[in-house]
Order: C-alpha cells, then sequence, then structure tokens
C-alpha cells in the first residue's frame, strides 16, 4: 500500500465494513495506475478500460481547480481555530475535550481520493480523515446543512403543494452578556416551543393555523461584545396567520418576517438562510461584514474572541441541539444515504501546507516521454491516435489488455478531441 493513503482503521477502532470499503477503493485507486487495466461497469455490465476516463479525469480536475482556493481557505480556518484553542482557551479550561477538538480540527482533510460516481452523474471527494465538528469547522458545517437539506426539503416543499403556507422569521430576544449564554440559549428554545401551547382568553390555542416549525439557534458574538441569541425560523401554517398578533405574543423584535412563494429553489433558498453556519464569523465573513455596520463596528470574527469569550460558547454549544423540529415537522424520519452506486477512481487531492494541489493519478499514468513538456490531455489525444482500430496492432500489451468494444469507443472519443 502506497504510504499517502492511510486506511481509516489505522486511526479509528477496528471496524470491518469500513475497512473492506477503504481497501477496495485503495484497490481501486492501485488498479487505476496501469494504463489499458479492465474494470466492469456495475451500472452497465460492460468491461471497461480505466483510459475511457480519462477525459473525466481532465474534467474533474479542472471543476476542482476552480474551487481549490476556498477549499485552501477553509482549511486555514480550521488550523486557525485550532491553535486559538491550543493557545487562548486551553490555559483556562484544560479538559481532554478541548484538547480533541483541536487534534481533530488539526488533522481533517489533508488529503482525499477525487472519484466520478456515473450513476449521479458527479464527482466525489472521499477525505481521508474528517473533523466531525459542524460547529466549528466550515466543510462539516456545509455537509450538515447538506443533510438538514435532504431531510426537510421534500417535505417542505410537499407541505406547501397541499395548501399549507410556509413563514420565514427571525426570533430575537435582548443581548445578554458574558456568562449568561447557555441559560439564553435554553431560555429562546422554551419560549418559542410555548407558541403551540399559547391561549387566548377564551382557554382556545392562540395559533391553531401553525402546525410545525423549524427552527435553528445562532448564537454569534456581538459588535458590543455581549451574545446576539436568535431563532431562524420557518413557521408551517394552514390558514391565515396575522404577524402582529405572532408579535405581541412574543413581544420581542421578530425580523425578516415573509412569506414563502412557490416555485423552484424558493424552499431550498430559504433553507440556505436558514441553516447557516455554526461559525458564522470566520475570516472570511469578517471582511465582507466590515462595510455593512455603518457608524458601528462590526462584530469580532471567532478568531478575534477572547480566550474566555470562546470557552464560554464551546461550553454552552457542547452537546446543546441547535436544529429543532416542531408539529407535523417533528421526528422526520432521516433520509437514507445517498446511493451514489459505483465510483470510478480518478486521482488524489492533497494539501501541502500551502494549499490543496490535485493530482490525477489517471491522467499521469498516460504513456509517452513525460518529460517533453506535453500536456496530460495531449498525451491522450496521442495515444488516442495511435489506438484508432487500423493502428491498433502496434500498440503492443497495452491494446492487448483493452477489449474490443472498449477500443471502439476509445477511437471514437479520439475523433472527438
Amino acid at each position: 500500500m502506497s504510504a499517502g493513503v492511510q486506511l481509516r482503521s489505522v486511526r479509528e477502532p477496528f471496524d470491518v465494513a469500513r475497512e473492506r470499503a477503504d481497501y477496495r477503493r485503495w484497490l481501486q485507486e492501485e488498479r487505476s495506475l496501469e494504463f489499458g487495466a479492465t474494470f466492469t461497469n456495475q451500472q452497465t455490465g460492460e468491461l471497461e478500460s480505466y483510459a475511457h476516463w480519462a477525459p473525466t479525469a481532465l474534467e474533474a480536475q479542472e471543476q476542482l481547480e476552480l474551487e481549490l482556493p476556498a477549499c485552501s481557505l477553509r482549511h486555514a480556518i480550521r488550523r486557525a481555530l485550532a491553535e486559538k484553542i491550543e493557545r487562548d482557551v486551553l490555559p483556562l479550561c484544560n479538559g481532554q475535550w478541548l484538547h480533541r477538538y483541536a487534534r481533530l480540527l488539526r488533522a481533517a482533510r489533508w488529503s482525499g481520493a477525487v472519484g466520478y460516481a456515473p450513476a449521479k452523474g458527479k464527482n466525489i471527494v472521499f477525505w481521508d480523515q474528517k473533523a466531525g465538528l459542524s460547529r466549528l469547522c466550515p466543510d462539516d458545517a456545509r455537509e450538515e446543512a447538506m443533510r438538514l437539506h435532504r431531510r426537510v426539503l421534500d417535505p417542505l416543499e410537499a407541505l406547501q403543494a397541499d395548501g399549507h403556507a410556509l413563514h420565514y422569521m427571525v426570533f430575537t430576544t435582548p443581548n445578554v452578556g458574558a456568562g449568561g449564554l447557555r441559560a439564553e440559549m435554553v431560555r429562546i428554545c422554551k419560549r418559542f416551543r410555548g407558541i403551540f401551547k399559547a391561549k387566548n382568553k377564551d382557554g382556545e390555542l392562540r395559533f391553531p393555523q401553525i402546525r410545525g416549525a423549524l427552527c435553528v439557534l445562532e448564537a454569534p458574538l456581538g459588535w458590543a461584545r455581549d451574545w446576539n441569541v436568535h431563532l431562524n425560523v420557518i413557521l408551517v401554517v394552514k390558514g391565515y396567520l396575522p404577524w402582529e398578533d405572532v408579535r405581541a405574543w412574543w413581544h420581542f423584535d421578530i425580523g425578516g418576517m415573509r412569506q414563502l412563494k412557490q416555485g423552484p429553489g424558493v424552499v431550498k433558498g430559504a433553507l440556505c438562510e436558514l441553516i447557516k453556519y455554526a461559525v458564522a464569523a470566520t475570516v472570511a465573513k469578517s471582511a465582507d461584514k466590515a462595510g455593512e455596520s455603518g457608524d458601528r463596528p462590526p462584530p469580532p470574527p471567532m478568531l478575534e474572541w477572547t480566550g474566555a469569550e470562546l470557552l464560554e460558547w464551546l461550553r454552552a454549544m457542547r452537546g446543546f441541539r441547535r436544529t429543532r423540529t416542531y408539529g407535523c415537522l417533528f421526528r422526520l424520519k432521516r433520509p437514507e444515504p445517498e446511493d451514489l452506486g459505483q465510483i470510478i477512481w480518478l486521482g488524489r487531492i492533497d494539501h501541502d501546507g500551502a494549499g490543496y494541489r490535485l493530482s490525477s493519478r489517471l491522467l499521469n499514468s498516460i504513456p509517452e516521454d513525460k518529460s517533453s513538456g506535453v500536456s496530460a490531455i495531449e498525451r491522450w489525444q496521442t495515444l488516442m491516435r495511435e489506438l484508432k482500430p487500423h493502428l491498433l496492432a502496434g500498440a503492443g500489451a497495452l491494446g492487448d489488455g483493452i477489449s474490443r468494444d472498449v477500443r471502439h469507443r476509445l477511437a471514437h472519443l479520439s475523433e472527438i478531441l
């Protein structure tokens, strides 16, 4: 096994299923380096050559290269947060859980396998290790948001199609000072839950038309260095809901009130707004927010919080359920894991300390003299011309190792290229 690939079982408790999956992936990666090697396409049942996927490898590399700067920034944020925890928080609290946070942030997403899922028509990055900290790691937060999307998007759109209205609102309470964060987080959730039991003067439900809700709590540090605890909410409503009554009942400010329209992407867009990163004030966002606050200073990004502030936030968030559902959205079934089908592993992604780099092992395995400075795709085009049926006899062992059907596909592809 190559030194650059580490099976998960080396880092985690022994798990036969995961070890087998890692081993199969590693075998396929190694096999793809043998230019001309074949495999069975599970979708079509046909025998194919890895050479057939060289253009896909090139396209995947080009697409991923566009994303590398943002990926590198998120990697830098992870490392900076790990350093901050070690430098500013651990002297105040030497808890093992804090050591674990720093260790996981440092070790996450240094390398992974790049592949293509033909059944889904999309690129896949299988990271060798993740942090598993959706409140601290921007990449984990993005994935957690996508999982929540898959869980609630279809039910919300189905309710809307069934005649329910979806109302977006931000429920706020007065900011609280140092030491009061966890208590206010508990208090605002309990207060909101009361909307389903609130009674009018006749003892009847005050808001019977509210059938369910999706809530996501956020608690960033405000510009005055107090805690801005609020709930981003989508209410599921059947019938007319007077917003002024909701405001009167809540007593404090409710911002961003609007009813979501029906149409492609509307609910999905609202969910993107609702489910913001847990690390809402990162290095990247602080620059964006600096010009939006007018005469008031912008809220400090997490990396500029004091050790005491970050420790309070970490303690408050630890074990706290940030996302909650009520009523008709309560206990929605978890969606089945996405079935990606067979994955054709095409290369690797690695961080060299300065940024991410892609290496397409399949493209690099294309024969020809690499010292000539000819690019991988140019070597591919040359090879395809040489592999045309009337020239195939001179291709030697490479041609002999590729099935007849695959050869015809490669020859056709060479004409396109």
